[in-house]
């Protein structure tokens, strides 16, 4: 068997996630249909994460694994002449048995855009949350310093299986012409942790709770407010 690792990258806007599901346009869906017509099999495609429906991919990773050989860059523009528009692969590589998407990445890199003026921007609109009610920045920037670290982020997410709550957590946030981007890298995330952490964050921004609030869901009460998915894009998978 030779095992096949794919970069990509795609709009998240007219999927409901990455993960095949029956009846719904999915971006696992559609690249498996692409990488069976190439090989003319069937083919399992595994990706490295699960994103919610409307979250986008900046850089994503995945692999299969085909019966015979083509060469990595006919297998590139053969799905990306079959992928719809906003789903582009960047690269096709070989790679040894043992690699999985799902075990084998080190981290991954997520930012949350959040436009934080009165008007629309059009050109933002698809990739950020629009929220034109005025967020402070020093009540953020301490509620940043709050959350970083490792904490139990149990509370902050929607928790399946026996999955490990303790994670070590970098969040780092920029403030540029009512761009708020908010930067969150680790060796995994839980489901709805970044959203839910973000909408923490923008309470805090607008004195809905107090920075020092948010210690009380680190492991314990579940915060009640997700994030809207358009702002979430997954930025970088680390290798």
């Amino acid at each position: 068997m030779w095992n096949y690792l794919l970069r990509l990258s795609f709009v998240g806007t007219n999927y409901s996630g990455w993960q095949i599901q029956p009846h719904t346009p999915t971006v696992q869906g559609e690249i498996t249909r692409a990488v069976s017509t190439v090989f003319g099999e069937e083919v399992k495609v595994t990706g490295c994460c699960r994103t919610d429906s409307g979250v986008h991919a900046r850089d994503y990773v995945a692999n299969f694994k085909a019966s015979r050989y083509i060469e990595e860059v006919k297998v590139l523009r053969g799905l990306n002449s079959l992928l719809p528009r906003d789903i582009g692969v960047k690269e096709v590589k070989v790679v040894g048995e043992d690699f999985n998407a799902r075990y084998s990445v080190k981290g991954k890199v997520y930012i949350y855009r959040i436009w934080n003026e009165e008007f629309r921007d059009p050109f933002l609109y698809p990739f950020s949350w629009h929220l034109p009610v005025r967020l402070d920045r020093e009540a953020i920037e301490e509620a940043v310093r709050i959350i970083s670290g490792r904490h139990d982020f149990s509370g902050f997410a929607k928790v399946e299986g026996e999955r490990n709550t303790v994670i070590d957590l970098k969040v780092g946030v920029s403030f540029r012409d009512g761009l708020i981007e908010i930067s969150f890298t680790a060796s995994h995330f839980l489901r709805y942790m970044v959203r839910r952490i973000t909408g923490a964050l923008t309470w805090v921004g607008q004195g809905r709770i107090k920075p020092e609030d948010l210690r009380r869901h680190l492991g314990g009460k579940t915060f009640p407010y997700t994030a809207p998915p358009q702002g979430l894009t997954l930025e970088r998978v680390l290798l």
